[in-house]
């Protein structure tokens, strides 16, 4: 089964990229995917450095660097024979070797069950307690509107490249309307990120009515326990996230010293 890794970024966090893509080379890999960077700067020396290390670029527009513009824009533009998608932010630096036996068994329910569109890999948000356990696979639950406050989340998920790819199509369609402009390239693109849209509650009600049902299934990693260090025994371990509030986590920087990728902020 083909997996695209999907890094969708923009300058102001170029500089953790190495470190990301290094993190990723190191410890996963044996698993054969494809690493994309999406970017309306796709010639900065950090981005042709990496595709130079076989990381394939994918050049966003001008046009198309918007928050939820982007997204839609890089999975458009995945080859076709990219039949399911890990879509990342930089700053999700995965510290271990991720847990292969979950992700080969989502990539089975995945081509057993089409009712299952996604698979939330990190358990922050995990599911709910009420959550109806997936019997097929135990480790897994099933999401819902009834329990669950975030049935989208921007955190590691698997999901059918065709899905994701609607969501946010619809979702940009959306916000046209629930944000009526006029408004500049810029206003649009601070408007997008403020608003949070696709994780604020409106965007999860979207969620809810266009991608959600019997035959939408969307499955999350159970959360083994409730201390932070429950995200390491989740099937992509990281810790979510490395910049907070627009500044990087002192445990970052040490991760990058100790890893060899040392972080020099802009």
């Amino acid at each position: 089964m083909s997996v695209a890794y999907l890094i969708n970024t923009t300058p102001k966090y170029f500089y953790l990229l190495p470190l990301h893509v290094g993190l990723v080379k190191r410890y996963a890999a044996s698993l054969d995917w494809r690493i994309y960077l999406a970017t309306e700067e796709p010639e900065h020396p950090i981005c042709q450095k990496l595709s130079a290390e076989g990381v394939e670029l994918l050049p966003l527009r001008p046009e198309e660097s918007g928050f939820l513009a982007s997204r839609a824009a890089a999975l458009a533009a995945l080859p076709a024979s990219s039949e399911y998608v890990l879509p990342v932010q930089e700053d999700f630096l995965l510290e271990r070797t991720p847990d292969l036996s979950a992700i080969a068994e989502s990539l089975r329910i995945f081509a057993e069950d089409p009712s299952v569109q996604s698979i939330r890999w990190m358990p922050c948000p995990g599911p709910a307690a009420g959550d109806a356990v997936y019997e097929p696979s135990p480790k897994f639950k099933i999401l819902s509107a009834e329990y669950d406050e975030y049935l989208f989340s921007f955190q590691a998920t698997l999901w059918r490249r065709a899905v994701i790819q609607e969501w946010y199509e619809r979702l940009l369609s959306q916000f046209g309307t629930d944000y009526p402009g006029p408004l500049t390239p810029e206003q649009r693109v601070t408007a997008e990120i403020r608003a949070n849209y696709a994780e604020n509650t409106r965007g999860q009600g979207y969620f809810e009515a266009w991608m959600m049902g019997p035959q939408k299934r969307h499955l999350a990693w159970t959360r083994v326990h409730r201390f932070p260090n429950a995200v390491y025994l989740s099937p992509w371990p990281y810790r979510p996230t490395a910049v907070v509030g627009g500044r990087l986590e002192p445990w970052a920087i040490e991760l990058g010293k100790r890893e060899g990728w040392p972080l020099t902020t802009p």
